[in-house]
């Protein structure tokens, strides 16, 4: 094989280890409480699609997936600020589930999924 071609591979190998998404602890945090929610619905995750903070919770999420799932709805007041986890589905890729995450309080407060 040239060598061209070999350090053509190696570049290429090494820019998908460095491109990988970074996050920071705050986000980590609130993806593996994202992960383990949805776990304990029995829901495989995927890969992250996104994550963010929001300030207003959209209307039909909040605790969406409690009640759908007959889960206890934690006593939290109606956050000010959510993370907005969006997971890919781990056994149907292509579609998405989100979870929110009361800022301060850490709890999942709702969430949605692709329909």
């Amino acid at each position: 094989m040239n060598r061209w071609v070999l350090l053509g591979i190696v570049i290429f190998l090494l820019a998908g280890i460095f491109a990988t998404p970074k996050w920071s602890p705050e986000q980590e945090q609130a993806i593996e409480i994202g992960r383990e929610f949805f776990e304990g619905v029995g829901l495989q995750t995927g890969k992250v699609l996104s994550i963010g903070v929001i300030d207003e919770v959209p209307a039909g999420y909040l605790f969406y997936w409690h009640s759908a799932n007959g889960l206890e709805i934690p006593d939290v007041a109606e956050p000010e600020l959510c993370w907005v986890v969006r997971f890919e589905q781990g056994s149907n890729p292509g579609h998405w589930w989100e979870v929110l995450i009361d800022v301060n309080a850490g709890e999942v407060v709702g969430g949605m999924s692709c329909r």
